[in-house]
């Protein structure tokens, strides 16, 4: 918390979260999964990594599970057939079905590991939600975002105000904050105009509903971000890919005035890296902060397969100096 206020550390932060495909099916197979990295690895918080498939799963969304670490489950059946259906679409029960499911999975890990490891709970945004519902996937959301924009808007509020109430469950539950991500707010495929629509107002609602939590990190994913549409945001943490198009580390540190989560690979450049190179990569990360406001942590979610020993490295390195 030291670090998210900026004051002074002991040691840089660090945390990784990657899949593990086939310990994601129930509330325990996760908790399981999520109290062994734990205990593995001795991060400084945890982010249980849930199936993507979650929240959409909230309105009829199948998935054909796996048995296989690094192999993603399958959708059988999308929750909508068409980009049409989201007109009908209406909030669902965030305290039951797939959501209860996590909630009761943050449990569980809250219960093993006590209260000083900090705990986030990923929540997707409403926008990026809608891309797993139909089976023209982003392309029917960007369709639908330029074709019928009502439509679109009447689907990620009743999307908002589930995933409302799931914040609001999960830090009454004693979680420490929300890890929320967006995929689609990329210059590539929404405009300014776009976001600050059908992005930004979803979100604060689902942010707002967590305002009381100490650790809410922004994630905003991808190359070419619209990261600038985000620095407002009421969050403790922001975390990005630090690539092509996006800021630095020190640079989005100026531009937030908040601590920064980063600097080191996410999927797929992680996964066939040599251990000095990750550490230096770490190194050079730290440098860029001088190690204020800086928890280290990967772009985005690294490879089901990544050798242990290689996450190890770059804690072992810090904790000894």
């Amino acid at each position: 918390m030291a670090a998210i206020r900026g004051e002074p550390v002991d040691r840089v932060q660090v945390s990784f979260w990657l899949h593990n495909h086939a310990a994601e099916h129930t509330a325990q197979a996760l908790a399981d999964e999520t109290i062994r990295l734990h205990q593995a690895f001795n991060w400084d918080f945890l982010k249980p990594q849930s199936r993507a498939s979650c929240f959409a799963e909230m309105w009829g969304q199948q998935v054909e599970f796996t048995h296989q670490r690094e192999t993603p489950p399958k959708i059988s059946r999308h929750a909508l057939r068409s980009a049409a259906e989201f007109a009908n679409l209406k909030p669902a029960d965030a305290r039951q079905g797939a959501l209860a499911e996590q909630l009761q999975a943050l449990r569980a890990v809250r219960a093993a590991v006590g209260d000083e490891v900090p705990i986030v709970a990923t929540i997707f945004a409403p926008l990026m939600v809608a891309t797993y519902m139909t089976p023209g996937r982003r392309e029917d959301v960007l369709r639908l975002m330029r074709e019928a924009p009502a439509k679109l808007d009447h689907a990620l509020a009743a999307i908002g105000e589930t995933l409302a109430q799931y914040a609001r469950d999960c830090i009454a539950a004693g979680i420490d904050g929300i890890f929320y991500a967006t995929t689609v707010a990329t210059q590539p495929l929404m405009s300014v105009e776009e976001c600050r629509r059908f992005q930004r107002p979803h979100d604060r609602a689902i942010l707002d509903a967590a305002a009381s939590a100490p650790f809410n990190i922004m994630h905003v994913c991808g190359d070419h971000t619209r990261f600038d549409e985000f620095v407002d945001y009421p969050v403790a943490v922001f975390s990005w890919a630090t690539t092509p198009g996006n800021p630095t580390l020190t640079q989005a540190q100026k531009r937030t005035g908040r601590a920064v989560l980063g600097g080191l690979p996410g999927k797929p450049q992680i996964g066939g890296m040599q251990a000095q190179a990750l550490v230096e990569r770490a190194h050079g990360a730290i440098a860029q902060t001088g190690g204020r406001g800086h928890l280290l942590g990967p772009d985005c979610s690294i490879n089901p397969g990544t050798p242990d020993q290689l996450l190890r490295a770059v804690g072992d390195t810090l904790a000894s100096g």
